[in-house]
């Protein structure tokens, strides 16, 4: 633990930061000489939800931490980085793989340091935990649509292929226009364009 990042969240303007800076600063202070880190780069967001990642020194922190400028990132816990668990998981998976490390200081299980012996025991069970969440999200998205499709509801976009559009692009083709000018009318592909034109008509 050369070069550390800490990193500070509160959601509302009317809370202060200085619970969790004294937290930080005492695990700091605690730890023996040679584990002290050489550099301290610090972020801060007030007055931000965790619920959303566009926090300006949230971004900063993962830009410094993804170009190799820190190799810890040290925060008061882990839902000041984000409010969402399995999105904190993924950014802790993602670090790893930067090399980055990764401590909160009042969840000593989440101690991702370097030095700890079951850093990598637990960082798979991040990923397993973070794999089963994907798997229940495409299940679940999966079960929507064949319940929507049950209900006969279409899917996908929109069909070009209107009774408006084939009325449309004919009514143009009777005054002259090409079909390469009526495609740049229209909006439509060429393609889509002829298909409305030389098809069959299209029932409202």
């Amino acid at each position: 633990m050369k070069s550390i990042g800490i990193y500070y969240r509160v959601s509302t303007d009317k809370q202060d930061l200085a619970s969790q800076q004294n937290a930080v600063e005492t695990w700091l202070k605690s730890l023996p000489t040679e584990r002290q880190p050489k550099s301290i780069k610090v972020f801060k967001d007030q007055g931000i939800s965790g619920k959303t990642n566009n926090r300006p020194g949230y971004q900063k922190l993962l830009k410094t931490a993804f170009e190799q400028k820190i190799d810890t990132i040290i925060v008061y816990r882990l839902d000041r980085m984000s409010r969402n668990a399995t999105d904190a998981i993924q950014t802790l998976l993602t670090l790893d793989q930067a090399g980055v490390a990764f401590i909160s200081v009042t969840q000593p299980v989440l101690n991702l340091g370097h030095e700890n012996p079951f850093r990598r025991t637990m960082l798979a069970a991040f990923s397993e935990i973070a794999e089963i969440e994907r798997e229940t999200i495409v299940a679940r998205v999966k079960s929507g649509l064949d319940a929507a499709k049950k209900r006969g509801v279409r899917l996908g976009r929109p069909s070009k292929l209107t009774k408006d559009a084939q009325l449309r692009a004919r009514k143009l083709r009777s005054t002259g226009l090409s079909y390469k000018e009526i495609a740049e009318e229209t909006g439509l592909s060429n393609g889509t364009v002829q298909t409305l034109i030389k098809g069959p008509d299209i029932e409202a």
